[in-house]
């Protein structure tokens, strides 16, 4: 398992965790501010909209670890990171079935399909660490015998400062009380189950508690559940939004929820009310929004499966694949194969993704998604003035054009709703889009060539096409025009159009 993700992810998917969004440079650019002046983000100095406002770096030891990272080895670094941060993620889910004596074909399986579940979300981000962090609270949550209480909060201490995640972790503990409450209603082991529910209730306290210890303090805690407060961003944001199930991810979901559901109502033996209410929490969760589908195959699914070995085990051998994964198990070595291909990927790594004259992963942004000419005939020029452009182009103009501030990037949860808002409905031209423009005082738009308002923006003859190519155009307020035949249209109207025209050659090409 480690090794098949370890090699597959950063080598084949590196478009998906580096280009995925534009939030990998702005996390980068922050952990860099934070490593150059040995100081956290107290304000922010990044957009000239909320410029001199006070911010929360909520996460930012991920940040100036993937920085760190970034500096040492570059984007090729930084994507075998996360590669094997993944691998180890879905490595330990098998490894925590294989403990509990499951049946070795069934643990391979259910790692494999939690991978498949979490690739939607293979993006070199702060979240990685969550889905590590939850496996591992599983391993606590699902012992024999309770673990100790520090252990929780060594576990929670780190990661609520690696990622606001940790507020996942705390309701999957809770998940784990009410279920033990519910086994200790019931008749039963009456005395077991309360001991249980006193153990996950003071690994709730205890869990919670630590996450106060943090640069930001109480404010931290209070930042990450207050951005679910803010209806807006989730309605609007699509990871937020609920999975779509015409899609090879929400179909594969589907069948992974209905293959759960039927296979605790056929099984012989009801399961746990801790393992029921955590695969029905998981169904819900997951049906709420799609980010958390990766998380219903990193918990859910685990439990699904030590539940149903016993009647996994019953069922006809399909030849001899259970039983050559069984003697396999017995007898493998994995840990030398393992340590081996993470060193190999970490000189591929500090030789920033190549191997003599073979580049083995990219080392760069892609141009076929971020606006790389037009940022770097900007930067050429000295091009500056207040500038509104597309959402996920803001995190990578942070970092590849740093003088600029931009409008705003992928932290909602700081620029709150009501920019947000703003944004919106500018770049979808609602009535009065115009009016933002001149209130702002927005003298460029670096926007798509496709992008409806940059057409609307190149009819009007105040505003001048500076620079465009297939994948953007860097319009300027008061920019000489150009000269075009007399055909009627006004503005840069025909120079966009041609750049337009480009890129759909080059989509009809691809």
């Amino acid at each position: 398992m480690f090794v098949t993700w370890a090699l597959v992810i950063p080598l084949v998917f590196y478009g998906r965790l580096v280009n995925g969004d534009g939030d990998l440079p702005r996390h980068l650019r922050l952990g860099g501010y934070m490593l150059e002046h040995r100081a956290l983000v107290r304000e922010d100095f990044f957009s000239w909209t909320k410029a001199g406002q006070p911010f929360i770096a909520f996460e930012w030891l991920s940040e100036v670890l993937y920085a760190s990272i970034y500096g040492l080895t570059g984007l090729a670094g930084v994507a075998i990171f996360a590669g094997l941060l993944l691998a180890l993620t879905y490595a330990l889910v098998s490894r925590f079935l294989l403990r509990r004596g499951v049946d070795p074909l069934l643990a391979y399986c259910t790692g494999t399909v939690a991978a498949v579940l979490g690739g939607l979300h293979w993006l070199a981000r702060p979240h990685l660490v969550t889905f590590l962090a939850v496996v591992l609270l599983l391993f606590l949550l699902e012992r024999e015998r309770p673990a100790k209480l520090w252990v929780y909060g060594l576990l929670f201490v780190v990661w609520a400062n690696l990622h606001g995640g940790f507020a996942f972790g705390l309701v999957l503990i809770g998940i784990y009380l009410v279920g033990a409450l519910a086994e200790a209603a019931a008749p039963g082991e009456r005395a077991k189950w309360l001991g249980w529910a006193k153990h996950y209730g003071l690994a709730l306290v205890v869990g919670a508690a630590v996450t106060v210890i943090n640069p930001n303090g109480i404010g931290l805690p209070a930042h990450v559940v207050g951005f679910f407060g803010e209806s807006y961003l989730t309605d609007v944001t699509n990871e937020f939004m609920s999975p779509n199930f015409h899609t090879w991810t929400g179909k594969i979901f589907l069948a992974a929820m209905l293959l759960a559901v039927g296979g605790l109502a056929l099984s012989r033996k009801r399961p746990t009310y801790p393992r029921l209410f955590l695969v029905l929490a998981s169904i819900a969760f997951s049906l709420i929004a799609q980010r958390n589908i990766a998380l219903f195959g990193l918990t859910a699914l685990a439990v699904f499966a030590l539940h149903i070995d016993p009647e996994w085990r019953r069922l006809p051998a399909i030849g001899r694949v259970r039983a050559v994964f069984e003697r396999d198990e017995h007898r493998r070595r994995t840990g030398p194969w393992a340590v081996g291909i993470t060193i190999v990927l970490l000189i591929i790594a500090l030789n920033r993704g190549t191997i003599g004259p073979v580049t083995v992963v990219p080392n760069a942004f892609g141009p076929q998604v971020f606006p790389v000419a037009a940022v770097e005939e900007a930067r050429r020029e000295g091009v500056e003035g207040n500038m509104f452009h597309e959402f996920i182009w803001g995190g990578y103009l942070l970092i590849a054009w740093p003088e600029q501030r931009v409008f705003i990037d992928g932290g909602t949860d700081y620029y709150g709703t009501e920019l947000y808002r703003e944004f919106i409905e500018t770049i979808t031209l609602t009535p009065g889009w115009r009016d933002t423009f001149d209130e702002r005082n927005i003298s460029l738009a670096l926007l798509g060539t496709g992008s409806a308002l940059a057409h609307e923006l190149a009819r009007d003859s105040t505003w001048g096409v500076r620079f465009c190519d297939d994948r953007a155009v860097l319009l300027q307020r008061g920019f000489p025009l150009s000269e075009h035949p007399d055909d009627g249209s006004p503005g840069d109207y025909h120079k966009l159009w041609a750049c337009y025209e480009a890129s759909r050659a080059g989509k009809a090409t691809e």
